[in-house]
């Protein structure tokens, strides 16, 4: 009888060290297979990314394709050939990181043997495309000029955009098996963390039954370590599903809300073509003369409080902020969506940018001055990149609007013909007549001086 209570607490203390290693087990092999599907979906993720950018930049190559067949001139034609070789290398690039990343896949012999057709007809979509640009570049270079009629020239587009829209949209097939594959691996985390915790649940609650009130204290500390291990993993699965929303957030960030909403609606090559809208390019003069007497951080600091309140302006008068290029500043007015007092809001927020910088040397003791440019007409917008997705514009309308600015003098606001007709009634505006532009010869310009409601 003596050896009772010793047997007991030796069987007890046998049953609480049993508890406290299934625990640990679970506990260490459920972190495994956590971290291990977090990895797969982390490869998953990287595969659609990859996707995504070579489904971008096809659609670029087929566009500048496109471009490169239609009548130019030679040098813009021979600019456009070398943008179109960037393109192709660029393309090659994105093919050859998605095979890489396909091959570390980890995907079943059945799903494997799907992405392979899959894979192979892309490749044989992507081949055609990547001829038909490598063709164009030789017609260029070797000086063909080959004269189609107008009937095989259209067949030639039409098979370029099948074989496009076909590659389109066996990439969004590949994409979409991924984002299942994705879904699949979140579901089974979750499955696995329900499970881990309905194990060790049951685990706990035979421990309780079984062990004395000694082992209770023992109990609840490895009950507090297990509930911050769940919510550890609960916490990185949450943040596994920030980060998707922010990828989604990130086309809202860099392109215009109605281009976002078409790019994941319809994930194809996005052109459009706008019948009249006001272009502006503005110059900081003297920022890089400031750049050699301030430190890099100040210089930046300045640079973006400047651009910041561009941006705020750009905003106030309903326009859309293009670019910036060093200390230059891109906006347009009249798209995404058509306006017809385009011209005018642009010539206010060109107003508006002056006072910025006058208010700007007066807080700061700086002596900058802004040099905008402004023409109106016709463009072509649309969404082009392979690093990152960019809303540009195209075409001469844009060219002269640069040229306006290149051509004026600080302190200035010089505007094309084309905008005087739209806005003489509102502003004070000179005549500074006749100006000789690169590639459009003499111009007649003028000069805004106010808006006639000061």
């Amino acid at each position: 009888m003596k050896n009772l209570p010793e047997n007991t607490s030796r069987r007890l203390t046998v049953l609480y060290i049993s508890s406290l290693s299934a625990i640990a087990t679970l506990a260490i092999m459920g972190q495994f297979r956590v971290q291990r599907l977090l990895n797969e979906q982390k490869l998953d993720i990287q595969v659609i990314t990859a996707a995504q950018r070579q489904q971008l930049v096809s659609q670029q190559l087929v566009k500048s394709t496109l471009t490169i067949r239609l009548p130019m001139a030679d040098d813009a034609k021979q600019e456009h050939a070398e943008h179109l070789q960037e393109v192709i290398q660029s393309a090659e690039s994105w093919r050859q990181k998605l095979i890489a990343l396909q091959t570390a896949t980890h995907l079943s012999q059945q799903q494997q043997q799907q992405v392979q057709t899959m894979t192979t007809d892309l490749a044989h979509q992507y081949e055609m495309l990547v001829e038909t640009a490598t063709a164009a570049l030789a017609d260029i270079s070797t000086g063909n000029t080959r004269i189609q009629s107008p009937r095989q020239n259209l067949q030639d587009v039409t098979q370029l955009l099948r074989t496009e829209k076909a590659f389109i949209n066996d990439m969004d097939r590949l994409i979409l098996a991924y984002n299942q594959q994705v879904d699949l691996e979140a579901n089974r985390l979750k499955r696995l963390e329900h499970g881990l915790f309905l194990v060790t649940i049951t685990v706990l609650i035979l421990e309780g039954c079984l062990v004395f009130r000694p082992a209770t204290r023992k109990i609840r500390h490895t009950l507090n370590s297990l509930k911050q291990a769940l919510q550890e993993t609960q916490e990185t699965a949450a943040q596994l599903a920030i980060e998707q929303q922010k990828s989604e957030k990130l086309l809202l960030n860099i392109l215009p809300q109605p281009i976002a909403q078409r790019l994941k609606q319809e994930p194809q090559a996005i052109a459009d073509g706008f019948s009249s809208v006001t272009v502006l390019f503005a110059d900081i003069v003297g920022f890089t003369q400031l750049s050699t007497q301030i430190s890099p951080e100040k210089l930046v600091a300045l640079l973006n409080s400047i651009f910041s309140a561009f941006d705020q302006l750009v905003e106030k008068h309903g326009l859309e902020k293009i670019k910036t290029i060093g200390d230059a500043y891109m906006a347009v007015g009249g798209l995404p969506l058509p306006c017809a007092d385009h011209a005018q809001a642009v010539v206010k927020f060109a107003l508006d940018m002056q006072t910025v910088i006058d208010k700007f040397n007066w807080e700061t003791g700086h002596n900058l001055s802004i040099r905008i440019g402004i023409n109106s007409g016709p463009v072509v917008a649309g969404v082009i990149g392979i690093k990152k997705y960019i809303y540009d514009l195209w075409g001469d309308t844009v060219n002269t609007a640069s040229r306006m600015e290149s051509h004026g003098t600080p302190g200035t606001i010089q505007i094309t013909e084309s905008t005087f007709q739209l806005i003489q009634n509102q502003f004070r505006i000179e005549p500074i007549g006749q100006i000789t532009v690169k590639g459009k010869g003499n111009m007649m310009t003028y000069r805004v001086i106010s808006s006639l409601a000061v």
